[in-house]
Formats: structure tokens, sequence, C-alpha cells
């Protein structure tokens, strides 16, 4: 009786076994099905226009793949390294296509306008990437004026008196008096008018602004 027990329970234990190793091969490509994500380059420092990308500037993290997002498998991080950015790459950012190459920075009508800035005239821990109002110095002894009536020179000024906003593209190290040089995108105008401002010796200042704002 025994033997013929053991007879029987055999091929089920055999059976039993197969069917142990297609569940879990069935677990292994299950899952491969509910976690479609591929390794994709992250920038992890900042990197300026022009600059040769680095290995160390980069960091394979897993995204889900589709959703019509222009990425940069892990794989293909060969081709990326030793190029230079097309454009100021921001830490944490996922690298796309369009951000290797040769430099297109800044865009057509638009400046880069590098500002000192000193301490108590900025937010902590500014960085690139954030969008700023940027003041300018007022002139000293020059009082307000009347209001005029409308002209075309007084629209003129009106428009330039428009506050200005900029995003940050860099940021330095604080030397050891406080001043922070920091770069900042914004139309041409306005980057003359910084630029002319920064040799003030009140100095420019900037505010952050809230995200989405413009």
């Amino acid at each position: 009786m025994l033997l013929s027990a053991r007879r029987v329970n055999a091929p089920r234990a055999v059976i039993g076994g197969l069917g142990v190793v297609v569940c879990a091969m069935g677990a292994v490509a299950a899952s491969h099905v509910l976690d479609p994500r591929t390794p994709t380059l992250l920038v992890t420092q900042p990197v300026a226009a022009g600059q040769l990308i680095t290995a160390a500037d980069l960091q394979a993290v897993p995204v889900a793949a589709g959703n019509g997002i222009d990425v940069i498998p892990a794989a293909q991080i060969s081709t990326v390294v030793g190029r230079p950015a097309a454009l100021p790459l921001t830490a944490g950012a996922l690298l796309n296509s369009a951000d290797v190459g040769p430099a297109v920075f800044p865009p057509a009508g638009q400046a880069v306008a590098a500002v000192g800035l000193k301490a108590g005239m900025y937010p902590l821990h500014l960085a690139a990437g954030d969008r700023v109002q940027v003041v300018l110095p007022a002139q000293p002894g020059v009082l307000p004026a009347p209001t005029p009536a409308p002209t075309a020179a007084s629209a003129a000024s009106a428009a330039q008196a428009q506050p200005l906003v900029a995003t940050v593209t860099a940021v330095g190290r604080p030397d050891t008096q406080g001043v922070m040089v920091a770069n900042l995108l914004m139309d041409a105008d306005g980057a003359a008018r910084v630029a002319a401002a920064s040799t003030s010796m009140s100095g420019v200042a900037v505010t952050l602004l809230p995200a989405g704002d413009s």
C-alpha cells in the first residue's frame, strides 16, 4: 500500500513543482508588464550652455516610458558624455535630446546679464531655474516728477518702469564680502538696464517669484 501511494504521489509532486516554476515565471513576466519603467538620464548638477557634459553630471533613474516625454535612456549615456549642453541644464531635470548639441542659448531677443548680488539683496538658496523679479537701484538725488499728460515718450518710460522678470541660469559662490554673482536671462532691453544698474553703489536686488508666475 505504501509503495503504491508513493507511485501515485510522485507524479503529483512533479506536476506541483512544475506549477510553482510556471507561476514564478509568470510573476516575473507580470512584473515587467506592470512596471514598464526604463532607466533614464537625470541631470544631477547644473551645467552651463556650451559646457561639455560629463558622466558625473548624470544619473540613471527609472521613468515610465510613453506619455510623449522626450527622454534619453541611460543605455545611451555614451552618446551624451563629452557633448556640449545646448541649454543650461538644471539639477533634477530629465535630460532630453534638445538639451544636447551646439549651444542655442540665449534665445533670440533675450540676453544674459551677470549681476553681483550683495548679501541681503537675494533670497537664501537662490538656484538655477528660479524665476525672480529684478529690483533696480533708485538714482540718487532724483525725485519723482509730477505725472505729465500721456505722450509717446511717457508711454515708453512707463514700459521701462515695468517690473523686470528674469530666470536664474547660474549662481556662483559668495565671496568673502558676501557678494554672489548670478546669471539672469531676460529680454535684451531689460538685461541692458540691469547691466547698467550693476555699477550702482546700492546694487541690484532680486526677489523670488511664486512657482508658475511670469
